[in-house]
């Protein structure tokens, strides 16, 4: 069974703010472009709307979705042009991270992906499921813990839905790197031949000098999406900090790239591999060929440091700093740039920017243009350079019918949707609806219980009298039967 989540995204007066709310679960028996688009539109029809009240719709970068020829995003542009399509910003993240570490994922950039990063993520798993799959070992891990008196960080297993998992794993491998090696080599060797070997290869694929150097590596460079990746996955984001967000981590990866930076992490690899033995190879000089071959490079490296910082450090770097690049245009930029970079900033000297803006949310140009001059005049006004700030401005000084181009514009780029993630928090309150009754539960109901979880906040200000009055007025006895 195919269930799409569908949630609608509009401004709330009362709250100055857009606010996000549950519409229900859709049961397909057919997930081709023309089937989810005709379910969307019987949902605003549902509401009484159409396409033409509809300012923006977000997906996953599923091709079904976002395809521009024949797929939903075309059809929902075919019933209203002005319709912005947002590719989902926390699924692009996730994607530019997969497309710098999966070794055989194909990159626009057209870089090869480092191969030790990759086995590199396939040794932190491996750890994973040799220690977590067998409750003896694990209290073997547990009992080192305690007696070293140390921290224990919960191991955690990769995967590929779950965003934060990698810098959740490779955090908690490093902070727990001398408990795991105690542990490795005091579980007892009663074990099956196969097991005693994975064990052997296991403490010996963790005690190399590559292993180490990649998790002083990507460990801080985990950390940092997962910041942006957390922040993006929120409700109340707006489109212009989405974007500035990605231009902070693109910076903070581009400074990584200075020699100062890539020393810094070497020299910690160094540290470590000094404080457990481990032997630094030394760099293997290729022969070259007296012959024609098929090897483009010549090139010959002095000493490790310096091959790791080319072929593997500057290259994950390079690929992940491209993806961001090319994930994140989008066709929403040019408006972002207006707002973003003239409008709240009261800018008035480029005001031929401000006509993309008129044509989107249908203000005046001239209006507008106007109203910013007179922004920039006004005493005390506000300073900031937020889209919030300024909502929050003109409701608590009650200027909102002084500037309608204005306030018009700040509504509808505050209700624009920056991610998708909504939808998916949908699915993970639906096991808690499960129930030993869900076989025989019909949709209608199954979306009532999950709009009790989902909307708890809306739950909290219903009043129980109410409730049971209007439970008492009603007539006709089927709907007046309760469920339990």
């Amino acid at each position: 069974m195919i269930i799409i989540s569908i949630i609608i995204r509009h401004f709330y007066l009362q709250k100055n703010r857009p606010v996000e709310t549950l519409i229900g679960l859709k049961r397909m028996t057919s997930v081709d472009a023309e089937s989810i688009f005709n379910m969307l539109t019987s949902v605003l029809q549902q509401f009484s709307k159409d396409w033409s009240t509809v300012l923006a719709v977000c997906f996953d970068g599923a091709s079904t979705m976002s395809g521009s020829i024949s797929r939903v995003q075309a059809r929902c542009k075919q019933e209203n042009n002005n319709i912005f399509y947002i590719l989902c910003y926390a699924h692009c993240l996730n994607l530019a991270l997969i497309d710098s570490i999966c070794e055989k994922s194909n990159t626009k950039s057209g870089l090869k992906n480092s191969s030790l990063i990759f086995n590199f993520l396939g040794t932190v798993q491996f750890v994973y499921t040799f220690l977590e799959n067998s409750p003896i070992r694990h209290a073997v891990l547990e009992n080192i813990a305690k007696e070293s008196g140390q921290r224990f960080l919960t191991l955690k297993s990769l995967s590929t839905t779950r965003w934060a998992c990698r810098a959740e794993a490779v955090s908690s491998i490093k902070k727990n790197y001398n408990i795991i090696l105690s542990a490795l080599h005091n579980i007892c060797d009663d074990c099956t031949i196969p097991e005693i070997q994975e064990k052997g290869g296991l403490f010996k694929q963790l005690q190399t000098f590559e292993f180490i150097f990649s998790l002083c590596m990507m460990e801080p460079i985990l950390q940092m999406i997962l910041i942006a990746s957390k922040s993006l996955q929120s409700s109340n984001l707006d489109l212009l900090t989405a974007v500035q967000l990605i231009n902070s981590l693109k910076k903070s990866l581009i400074s990584m790239r200075y020699s100062e930076q890539y020393d810094e992490t070497f020299n910690k690899c160094l540290k470590i591999c000094k404080e457990h033995d481990i032997e630094i190879p030394e760099v293997r000089n290729r022969k070259v060929s007296t012959k024609v071959d098929s090897i483009k490079n010549q090139h010959m490296f002095v000493s490790k440091s310096e091959e790791l910082k080319v072929t593997v450090y500057y290259k994950t770097l390079d690929i992940l700093i491209n993806g961001l690049h090319s994930r994140f245009t989008q066709e929403s930029l040019d408006m972002i740039n207006a707002v973003g970079n003239n409008m709240i900033s009261l800018e008035i000297h480029q005001t031929n920017l401000y006509e993309v803006l008129q044509t989107i949310f249908l203000i005046s140009h001239e209006g507008l243009v106007a109203e910013l001059r007179i922004l920039k005049s006004v005493p005390n006004g506000s300073s900031t350079k937020a889209v919030y700030d300024w909502l929050d401005f003109l409701k608590e000084n009650q200027r909102q019918n002084v500037f309608p181009n204005f306030k018009k514009v700040l509504i509808h780029f505050a209700t624009i949707p920056v991610t998708s993630c909504s939808c998916e928090r949908v699915f993970s309150k639906l096991p808690i609806v499960k129930s030993k009754l869900r076989s025989t539960m019909l949709q209608e109901r199954l979306e009532s219980f999950l709009l009790l979880f989902v909307e708890q906040e809306k739950l909290m200000n219903v009043q129980i009298e109410e409730v049971i009055d209007e439970f008492k007025s009603m007539n006709n006895e089927r709907e007046r039967r309760l469920v339990l």
